[in-house]
């Protein structure tokens, strides 16, 4: 693991038992959960399907399971904090169903909902790229009713770029540090993890 990396496990540890500033939520658990088993962390990354990155495995095996970071804090695996009433082998499955609702909403394989920003928004990390982008998801202006292009318009407006890497994101949260607005993702990542550019 990269000693930035490394850095900011032992910083996240730090913070995660301090549990007066465990989340920016104000609804984080006055215990923290203990970080998982290897047995256990391997049990999810099974329900999800595939294996999860460096960083991503470290901040559940030695950080602890769910219930600290930015917003609401991240979701926990099963038996770890619960976000939205989810553990975030739920929450994905949930994702991996939205077709059901509509044939576009097909959700990238791999992109993880890693923590809850309230009212149904996520933001979630890339694992399909190394980088470990951060996209946020915000479905409340979703409707199933359109089609065609209307109906890309609509999907492709629900995530966002949070220009950041799950590395810098975590340290701009541990540092206080102003994040930028998030911007549309570009037309290369939507072309290939939404199947389509946006509409002009």
């Amino acid at each position: 693991m990269p000693s930035s990396d490394q850095a900011l496990i032992r910083q996240l540890q730090q913070r995660n038992a301090d549990r007066n500033s465990a989340t920016d939520g104000g609804i984080h658990a006055r215990k923290p959960f203990p970080p998982l088993a290897a047995k256990d962390l391997r049990a999810a990354e099974r329900a999800v399907g595939f294996k999860f990155p460096e960083l991503v495995r470290s901040i559940y095996l030695e950080v602890g399971n769910g219930g600290f970071g930015p917003e609401y804090g991240i979701v926990g695996t099963k038996g770890g904090a619960k976000l939205d009433g989810c553990s975030l082998e739920s929450c994905y499955r949930d994702m991996l169903k939205l077709e059901e609702h509509h044939a576009v909403w097909r959700w990238p394989q791999r992109l993880l909902p890693l923590a809850n920003y309230g009212c149904s928004m996520w933001s979630c990390v890339d694992c399909e790229y190394k980088r470990l982008p951060m996209i946020l998801w915000d479905p409340n202006n979703l409707d199933s009713e359109l089609d065609a292009d209307d109906a890309r318009l609509n999907w492709g407006n629900s995530f966002w770029d949070q220009s950041a890497s799950l590395n810098t994101w975590l340290n701009r949260w541990l540092s206080e540090e102003e994040s930028p607005e998030p911007r549309w993702p570009s037309d290369a990542w939507m072309k290939k993890r939404l199947g389509f550019t946006l509409p002009e």
